[in-house]
């Protein structure tokens, strides 16, 4: 066994070039931080016996000193992980969410050299602060200000990320190789899951480090939203952007997480925002069939004239009009409390693996259900719902179906864990506004429109579905 393993990553490393020197510092980081001597199997067996929080947690913390010293690509990798609660517990997502934060600026000698590469002709800045206002594994954002004055937010990715994102995601699909063939116990459906979610990952990673693919969705939210008074998308300076750097219009106003902490003085203004951030973003979805997929507090602006602000579009999602339409159904079922439905609905979403156990899945399902029947009712008739442990938010439990899903084998899209993901959060935010606010009551006005005849007809001759 041992000499075919070596065979074969011989014959990957030959093939994959420039991973042959990284693929061997991932596994020694990886048996270092505790993580190769688990199989994959290993770790879906410890979720359904139901590991304590506290043990995912090291298990994460562990994740979070590998992916750091893996390199600013794989700690990228670990940042879009981190909103994959179908492939891991909610706890280890919760610590590789620390992979957002920490990320060192890279030197001004480096910086100077970027942007000199960029405008050969000289800076079309006639003003740049050098410090960073946000530095990423991939890039980092700076202020300046354009020759006629006009404030703009610099967006600058690191030098070299294209090729250390190719070589370093060559090492990982070497190191998940070296890995599945040292464990054989793992599940042909693990194996096929996890390959799928890495080669995802890898899109969604090229996306991100690609500034203008970031340009042209800019452009593609302004002109879908120009006719909307509720929000607002900055302008896009194509002219002085490039693949590694996007330059912005800077919007004035406060973070929605300025307006949570001026809550008490400013009740209102806090219960109007909750409504207005719920209600676009769901728009977004359901309407356009584009959102911004990371409307955290920091990414979303009060502006001064009452509108929405959108920032940092790196990440968007994006769903058909058919996929919108099976969402509502599924939204549907879940609320009427239909299990046989909301199972169809999580079957029809992904793709099933070949040891798939159907009824282990329904009665899992049906145990979630069950056990939040209450809470969904309260919901679906308008009300708050409220627990002896706090609140209770629609968001994470569709979260748990999706869980649930993930460990039975089920592999959803990126597209969809995206949607889920964007709804947790903006619930999360909306209720950090106003603790009395009901998703629902929001969502249903918004789903039942967008399937309506008129709209069904609408959304696709203006190329909206």
């Amino acid at each position: 066994m041992l000499r075919q393993v070596i065979g074969s990553i011989r014959e990957s490393l030959i093939r994959w070039g420039d991973a042959a020197g990284v693929a061997p510092r991932l596994a020694a980081s990886a048996v270092r931080r505790g993580i190769l001597p688990l199989g994959f199997s290993t770790l879906a067996t410890l979720r359904r016996e139901g590991l304590s929080d506290l043990h995912w947690k090291v298990l994460g913390d562990s994740l979070v000193r590998f992916f750091r010293e893996s390199g600013p690509v794989l700690t990228k990798l670990g940042q879009l992980l981190a909103v994959r609660n179908d492939l891991l517990p909610q706890a280890v997502c919760a610590r590789l969410e620390a992979l957002y934060t920490g990320q060192p600026a890279m030197p001004k000698r480096q910086l100077r050299r970027v942007l000199k590469q960029a405008y050969p002709s000289g800076s079309p800045f006639a003003e740049f602060h050098a410090r960073p206002i946000a530095v990423g594994s991939i890039g980092q954002v700076h202020r300046a200000r354009l020759p006629d004055g006009s404030p703009v937010i610099v967006k600058v990715i690191r030098p070299g990320m294209a090729r250390a994102i190719r070589r370093d995601l060559n090492a990982a699909r070497v190191f998940t190789k070296l890995f599945f063939m040292l464990f054989r116990r793992d599940r042909k459906s693990t194996r096929l899951m996890v390959s799928r979610a890495l080669e995802d990952l890898a899109q969604a990673l090229e996306l991100e480090s690609n500034l203008e693919h970031e340009a042209e969705t800019v452009e593609d939210f302004r002109k879908r939203l120009a006719r909307n008074p509720n929000v607002y998308v900055p302008i896009c300076y194509r002219d002085w952007s490039r693949r590694d750097i996007l330059v912005l219009e800077e919007l004035t106003g406060k973070p929605l997480s300025l307006v949570r902490e001026q809550s008490k003085e400013h009740p209102d203004v806090s219960k109007r925002t909750a409504h207005l951030a719920l209600k676009e973003i769901l728009s977004q979805i359901f309407e356009e069939g584009v959102f911004h997929a990371d409307p955290h507090g920091g990414n979303l602006l009060l502006l001064e004239d009452g509108r929405l602000g959108l920032i940092d579009l790196g990440l968007t999602g994006e769903l058909g009009l058919h996929e919108r339409r099976h969402i509502a159904r599924a939204a549907k079922a879940f609320l009427s409390r239909d299990a046989d439905a909301a199972i169809r609905a999580l079957l029809e979403f992904g793709s099933i693996s070949p040891d798939f156990d159907l009824e282990s899945f329904k009665t899992d399902v049906k145990e979630v259900l069950r056990e939040n029947k209450d809470d969904i009712l309260a919901h679906a008739t308008g009300r708050t719902a409220k627990r002896k442990n706090g609140t209770f938010r629609l968001g994470e439990l569709v979260n748990e179906l999706i869980r649930v899903a993930g460990r039975h084998g089920i592999y959803l899209p990126p597209s969809t864990t995206l949607l889920i993901k964007t709804v947790v959060t903006i619930e999360g935010v909306a209720r950090s506004l106003d603790p009395e606010l009901n998703l629902v009551v929001t969502a249903v006005p918004i789903i039942l429109k967008s399937l309506t005849p008129r709209f069904l007809r609408w959304s696709y001759w203006t190329g909206s579905g």
